[in-house]
């Protein structure tokens, strides 16, 4: 099978670091694979290659394809000649822009890295049929034995708001003297002159608060993955107080080199990251309705990030500070769950997906089962099946579905217990934003709703 890869392929950009590297995991398992290279030239994509460890490909010239997978910022939706078109599309702000959901004819796929990032379509009105979870990957070394850094204190990323470098540096200096003057805080920014350009916080928050600047290491220069690996395994803990992400590959890769990591709990970095392998930060979900993000335009549904606690923060830190069974466990943990997302896993994820595209048959997940239960309800009501789906959208915390489907029957002799269930849904819905109302099958309820307010 002939599969063509297309779009970012920087060693630094983390759609160029998927790309590549799913690239090299379907060629390892026999596939022909080509690499198109978008935002550099094809020279320079074989650099980005070595850099990653990896052996060049070669590009494919324009003619019609087997496969063709897209990953690219801002997101080009023209489909090529190929048997099969796929984009992998992350997102990280709760409902995707609705231009997204209006190109998905042209797709026959989407790939999405985590449950949080198909929550996103789904959220913004896509089937769920159509997206389908391809989770990245990391290459994980078998030696672990590098001498830790007592005290250090590593966050990675781009120095940007949604990353949450500002809060980092807050809960820093929560700390006091004495702790601070025990520890090491670096400082590793990436797409500083590129796609974060003169968006970064670091400078900004280390001026407010100097005692955290005092015991600083800026680091912004680009780095082989061999010398970023040992700053990571170096470091006593990673901490990513993120707001957004689809999926944040560095708390992967800190777990895979046997580093403990600070995480936000309740996104993206779920589907790795729990209270057995990892120090869990709670965060309380913000909701904006109307947003328009990234200049992609209007959003379907509701944006919405998490926002973490400074002082929560803090006391993360102080935690994965202090040296303890627990956290050694917790980096044994995390190795151990590191090393179920090899490449070659998400290689394996891809082939499923790729075999549903071309034999046509659904695959089944949380999402799609949803709106199963839900479209069956709607064309052949029973009791049973009503109080079926009613429990599924409860579990995905679609508490306003739930009710409106309810409402649906509400002519009908409910059971107790869904009668009952109904009363307690209408005071949860008075306290719960409806981030699911555009979702697919909620609009086929409200069409059915509709119909029964107007007979």
């Amino acid at each position: 099978m002939q599969i063509v890869f297309e779009g970012n392929t920087r060693f630094d950009n983390s759609y160029g670091i998927v790309n590549l590297n799913l690239a090299d995991a379907l060629r390892s398992r026999g596939h022909r694979v080509f690499v198109n290279a978008w935002d550099q030239s094809q020279e320079e994509c074989d650099e980005s290659c070595v850099t990653l460890g990896l052996f060049p490909f070669s590009p494919k010239p324009v003619e019609e394809q087997d496969i063709c997978i897209r990953q690219f910022w801002p997101p080009h939706w023209d489909r090529p000649k190929a048997r099969v078109f796929i984009v992998i599309q992350p997102w990280e702000f709760g409902g995707v822009p609705l231009q997204w959901i209006h190109q998905l004819d042209h797709v026959d796929q989407i790939w999405a890295c985590t449950k949080f990032v198909k929550s996103c379509w789904v959220e913004g009105g896509a089937e769920p049929t159509k997206i389908h979870i391809v989770p990245n990957g990391v290459h994980q070394s078998e030696d672990k034995t590098v001498t830790k850094n007592l005290g250090q204190l590593l966050f990675l990323g781009g120095g940007i708001w949604r990353k949450g470098v500002d809060l980092f540096i807050q809960a820093v200096d929560g700390l006091n003297d004495d702790e601070l003057s025990r520890i090491s805080v670096v400082i590793k920014e990436s797409g500083v002159d590129s796609f974060y350009r003169n968006r970064s916080l670091v400078e900004i928050f280390l001026a407010k608060y100097p005692r955290v600047e005092a015991v600083t290491q800026l680091r912004g220069e680009s780095m082989s993955r061999n010398d970023l690996d040992d700053l990571i395994a170096r470091s006593q803990a990673l901490v990513h107080p993120y707001r957004a992400e689809g999926f944040y590959l560095g708390g992967l890769e800190a777990m895979s080199l046997g580093t403990n990591v600070v995480i936000t709990r309740g996104g993206a970095g779920d589907d790795y990251a729990n209270d057995n392998n990892a120090v869990m930060v709670d965060a309380v979900t913000v909701i904006r309705d109307g947003e328009t993000i990234h200049d992609q335009g209007p959003i379907g549904g509701m944006s919405h990030w998490l926002e973490a606690r400074v002082d929560d923060l803090t006391r993360a830190i102080r935690e994965v500070l202090t040296p303890s069974e627990v956290m050694e466990s917790r980096a044994i943990a995390g190795y151990q769950t590191a090393a179920k997302f090899s490449w070659d896993n998400s290689a394996r994820c891809a082939e499923l997906a790729i075999t549903s595209a071309l034999t046509g048959d659904s695959r089944i997940d949380e999402f799609v089962s949803v709106e199963s239960a839900v479209d069956t309800v709607l064309t052949e009501w029973t009791p049973e099946s009503l109080s079926f789906a009613v429990g599924l959208l409860i579990e995905k915390h679609d508490f306003h579905g739930a009710q409106e489907l309810i409402a649906c029957y509400a002519p009908h002799d409910l059971d107790g217990y869904t009668s009952s269930l109904s009363e307690y849904l209408k005071v949860i819905t008075l306290r719960q934003v409806d981030l699911w109302h555009d979702a697919a099958y909620r609009i086929r309820i409200h069409s059915v709703v509709d119909t029964l307010e107007s007979a």
